[in-house]
């Protein structure tokens, strides 16, 4: 397709995503574009309009950068109240420079406003360029342009279908090694051959290899606190990144103060909101008391999981679900028992 072309289904591509994905792109591409370290989404909800945070080191200089994400329709441009607004959240946030991304464009009085204060603003045209240039996203052959399936296919969420792919029944039932895959993520050891030497060297074991990586990987991406980033190229094969999504981002930042129960019942949250686990739970809320048995033939019934592997994954899935404060266990084996035992909190 021609240039042109490609700019809008770019751009199509970036309204389809949901919002928090659009920032996970706008991270994406600074990641290409300018070479920052700390590159993250914020962590929290409340960002006080700081969506991505980046620090910029250079020879002469050393800054802060804020940028915040506008995904907005063509028809609807990015004013000055908004700018006036991301102003007061770097000069409160001590940023030292800003930039705004948006699908869409800026009024006149956003550009006098950004220009004041030496903001840098790209609107759709100009990030659309940027894609192409940097080939995100989109893939070129001889002036000849086209999407990149890989690359959107890093935007695929946990679906909600009636039969439950295998990919989204957990294989990875330690939580503490959950947690240091997470970390691992966090301070930049991103594909699975450096997660698995991270997780090595933090749980001093010889044994966690990077296929095991793999698994604990899309067991993070299940709870929502990684997402998957551009891939690389490591010892001539293609290979999965990983990114912190802003959940995995507040989820390390309790962590990293100390704050273990805000941690732990955001994971719990999460737990709860795994399409397979609310499913199995459903089931427990009529019988009381399930045995795994009773969790392989639920596996069997809404996966498209093998014969083969709907016992071993069932014993994973009982393990996330003691994970919930109201479920107790009991037994082993086929009849290990899963009780319903108060309602939940």
């Amino acid at each position: 397709m021609r240039v042109s072309t490609a700019k809008e289904e770019l751009l199509d591509k970036g309204l389809q995503i949901d919002h928090e994905q659009f920032e996970q792109l706008c991270k994406m591409v600074i990641e290409r574009a300018e070479p920052t370290r700390e590159l993250e989404l914020t962590p929290f909800r409340g960002d006080g309009g700081i969506d991505i945070h980046a620090v910029i080191d250079r020879e002469l200089f050393h800054a802060r950068l804020g940028i915040q994400a506008k995904q907005y329709a063509s028809g609807n441009t990015v004013g000055a109240r908004t700018l006036r607004g991301f102003k007061g959240a770097l000069s409160e946030q001590q940023y030292h420079i800003g930039t705004v991304i948006t699908t869409s464009s800026f009024t006149s009085g956003a550009e006098t406003s950004a220009n004041q204060d030496f903001i840098r603003l790209i609107d759709g045209d100009r990030l659309t360029d940027i894609m192409i240039e940097s080939s995100i996203g989109v893939v070129t052959d001889d002036e000849s342009y086209e999407l990149d399936p890989t690359f959107w296919s890093a935007f695929e969420k946990p679906e909600r279908t009636d039969t439950i792919p295998s990919l989204e029944v957990p294989q990875a039932d330690n939580f503490d090694v959950i947690r240091t895959v997470i970390q691992a993520v966090g301070v930049g050891s991103d594909t699975k051959p450096n997660i698995a030497d991270y997780v090595r060297r933090q749980t001093d074991t010889d044994s966690f290899d990077p296929r095991q990586a793999d698994y604990y990987g899309i067991a993070a991406w299940l709870l929502q606190f990684l997402h998957k980033e551009q891939e690389v190229e490591v010892d001539n094969h293609t290979i999965r990144r990983w990114g912190l999504t802003r959940l995995g981002e507040e989820y390390l930042t309790y962590l990293d103060r100390g704050n273990r129960e805000s941690a732990d019942d955001l994971l719990t949250q999460q737990i709860r909101d795994v399409e397979i686990i609310s499913r199995v739970y459903a089931q427990l809320e009529v019988d009381d008391t399930l045995s795994r048995s009773d969790i392989t033939e639920i596996l069997a019934a809404e996966t498209d999981l093998s014969d083969s592997t709907t016992r071993r994954r069932a014993r994973t899935v009982g393990q996330w679900l003691v994970r919930l404060p109201e479920i107790t266990t009991s037994g082993r084996g086929a009849q290990q028992q899963y009780v319903l035992a108060s309602t939940p909190r």
